[in-house]
């Protein structure tokens, strides 16, 4: 019978004579027999009131669900949920992040097959929840839309923008003495002027980007600044638009083809985008049936010129780049590089948004022929180091580190690297090793930012690096290599590093090199004795026992 009724989804669910107890339970959340009878939309929200980037969004699924129910349709919202990068870092906390990502695709589905829905508008802010969504968009391959909750302009405090990193980095400008308390906590009270995400290329943020390059959001609508009125507007057209898509039965799989994945790794690298897309790329594709590795990074990145210079790595926030032309004006830029082909939920091809889009600042935007950079921001690294690959944002370290040897100091989790950070013991020329940070030892890759922004904060960005089997925020900025594969508790060389051990960094030669010979290795790893897991029960115990490795996206088994 479900393979030859042609009715829609949640007509199955809530019409005709066996339906009725269905139909009075939704009675009583106030639906009327009228509500029934049209497409049933999910408006999957991520609203949350102590966390900046998801307190406006009620707001945003009032304005999605007028557009849904002025199209002819009934919206039925829920929450999903948001671990909050930025209230976690350098704590316990963090290793719940990733994690975080596959329960809300989990969650989505859960709720979105369960209630029969017929088509999604997920409502996202936040850098797991936004991949997140993505998955159970191509998972569940219902009609389906995004809108991001988007940026805020940055803070201003006495003359100085203020980024997230430059409230983390103000910590050890303190301990320094190069700022007073008082001062510290002016950037602390004056980094968010509203609600939404800070104004950084975050990885946040770079999903608003990444997604709406993907083709799953309406164009510009990546980068609007959070609860403004042209958000809310674009809000009710993506309320109305899913109408569209669920009479045209048009899926998430007719948007997300290898082409599309490549265009939006091409402007995710133009804008200096956070290394996290790197790991949620390939967890996204997966779920698209779409090949992505590191190789793929590696090819795009050598022919991506980097067009704009976001903070941290430059001066630019993430509403700079939207009054400048956004998402459109990005893949303008990158020219005979963009995939024309490829269609998006707004019924135009990626071709017809480039020949409408404008670049309204060259300041902010460059144009291929004369790039910030020639290449991608982000390098993939391999060598004895990491055979299975590094990642590094190139456009965030000083030149003068691309090429180095440096002695290594090793620490076993991101505390105790910090510690010795603030403390100024560490000197100039060390290559500080953080390991056991990875999916599995973590367990949870944490990111690094407290570690890098207090290697920043104590004046070393550029005599010192910091690599990991860990990961790194979009607002980490200098030397940081993160995602080394395979991590150390997966037999990776790095669990060996020792004190001394000399470390060669080669970003143009995308090398990453441990200078000690294989008889060495062989010797250490004879007598190395693996830490004990650090939880022993719970969600993160079972996480440990069957997450993927970094270098497949980090997912867990769903297939």
């Amino acid at each position: 019978m479900e393979k030859t009724d042609k009715r829609r989804r949640s007509q199955k669910q809530f019409t005709g004579l066996e339906r009725s107890l269905q139909r009075a339970w939704a009675k009583g959340a106030g639906l009327i027999d009228e509500e029934f009878e049209r497409p049933m939309i999910a408006v999957v929200n991520t609203y949350q009131d102590f966390s900046p980037e998801n307190f406006h969004l009620r707001q945003v699924a009032d304005a999605v669900k007028a557009g849904i129910r002025m199209a002819g349709g009934t919206p039925c919202e829920f929450n999903t949920f948001h671990v909050t990068d930025s209230e976690t870092f350098a704590s316990v906390g963090m290793r719940y992040v990733l994690p975080s990502r596959d329960v809300v695709a989990d969650m989505i589905e859960l709720m979105v097959e369960g209630h029969r829905f017929d088509g999604m508008v997920l409502i996202g802010s936040g850098d797991k929840v936004m991949p997140g969504m993505v998955m159970a968009a191509a998972r569940l391959d219902l009609p389906a839309m995004m809108i991001y909750g988007g940026p805020t302009p940055v803070g201003r405090y006495r003359g100085r923008k203020v980024f997230l990193e430059t409230v983390y980095d103000g910590v050890g400008e303190h301990l320094r003495g190069e700022l007073s308390l008082a001062d510290l906590k002016g950037l602390e009270d004056n980094h968010f002027p509203f609600s939404g995400a800070c104004d950084t290329a975050t990885s946040g943020n770079t999903a608003g980007i990444y997604t709406e390059a993907l083709g799953l959001a309406l164009p510009h609508s990546g980068t609007l600044p959070a609860g403004s009125n042209y958000q809310l507007r674009a809000a009710k057209y993506t309320g109305m638009r899913i109408m569209d898509l669920v009479r045209e039965d048009i899926r998430p799989s007719t948007i997300l083809t290898k082409q599309a994945f490549e265009n939006a790794m091409r402007v995710g690298m133009a804008v200096g985008g956070s290394t996290n897309m790197v790991l949620h790329f390939m967890a996204m594709a997966k779920e698209a049936g779409v090949d992505v590795s590191f190789d793929t990074w590696d090819k795009l990145s050598r022919t991506t010129p980097t067009l704009v210079k976001l903070a941290p790595s430059g001066p630019w926030g993430v509403t700079e780049l939207n009054d400048a032309g956004g998402v459109p004006a990005v893949l303008r830029a990158l020219g005979e590089r963009v995939n024309r082909t490829v269609p998006t939920v707004s019924g135009k091809s990626v071709g017809e948004i480039v020949d409408e889009a404008v670049i309204e600042n060259e300041q902010v935007i460059h144009t291929a022929s004369d790039p910030v950079e020639p290449e991608g921001s982000l390098f993939i690294l391999k060598g004895s180091l990491a055979p299975g690959g590094a990642v590094v944002k190139a456009s965030g370290v000083a030149k003068s580190m691309w090429k180095t040897v440096l002695k290594a100091r090793v620490f076993e989790d991101e505390e105790s690297a910090i510690d010795a950070l603030r403390a100024d013991s560490i000197a100039p020329g060390t290559c500080i090793i953080i390991r056991n940070e990875g999916t599995k030892g973590g367990p949870g890759m944490r990111e690094m930012l407290g570690a890098t922004s207090a290697l920043m904060g104590a004046g070393l960005g550029e005599t010192c690096a910091l690599v990991t089997d860990g990961r790194f925020s979009g607002a980490t900025h200098g030397p940081a290599i993160g995602y080394v594969t395979p991590e150390a508790a997966r037999g990776g060389v790095i669990a060996v590093v020792k004190g001394g051990d000399e470390i060669h960094i080669d970003l143009a030669a995308r090398k990453l090199d441990l200078d000690v010979s294989q008889a060495e290795i062989d010797a250490r790893w004879a007598s190395y004795v693996a830490p004990e897991p650090r939880i022993k029960r719970g969600y993160m115990k079972f996480y440990s026992e069957h997450v993927a490795p970094a270098s497949e996206g980090a997912v867990m088994p769903r297939f």
